[in-house]
């Protein structure tokens, strides 16, 4: 398959994901995540991609939000339920990762946020690999798209 082909399909994947997400729809959602989560997955190889796509998608809409100017710089605040801070070492390593990719990405560091792909299709947990998915998705589906 080509890479064009390849990117045709993960942004499909995505925009499905997203879709599915929005309506609701749990059931597509759990259905399309195992093709590509664990070692014995069909289309494990699409999770690096799937995930790059819905970072680029995540700061679009983040960048919509952004001042005209350019001028804005880009952090993240975590917190827990009752509004209290979370230290980034306490957020679970692929949720970490999947914070510091967005921040790459919207920072411009291509390097940063191939470095943070890697580690969360590396992860040896599937359920770390699960979790930085939905909430890709979840983000992505949050966000205003341009």
């Amino acid at each position: 398959m080509s890479h064009e082909n390849t990117q045709r399909d993960v942004r499909r994947l995505a925009d499905q994901l997203v879709e599915d997400l929005g309506r609701q729809d749990f059931d597509s959602v759990s259905h399309l995540l195992p093709r590509m989560i664990g070692a014995d997955a069909p289309d494990r190889d699409l999770l690096r991609p799937l995930c790059a796509e819905l970072v680029a998608v995540i700061a679009r809409g983040v960048l919509t939000r952004a001042r005209p100017d350019g001028g804005d710089l880009f952090t993240v605040a975590l917190s827990d339920e009752g509004e209290g801070d979370v230290p980034i070492d306490d957020v679970q390593p692929s949720l970490r990762a999947v914070l510091r990719a967005v921040l790459a990405e919207l920072h411009g560091d291509a390097a940063g946020v191939a470095t943070q792909l890697e580690f969360i299709a590396a992860d040896p947990d599937p359920s770390g690999q699960v979790d930085a998915l939905v909430h890709l998705v979840a983000w992505a589906q949050d966000l205003p798209r341009p």
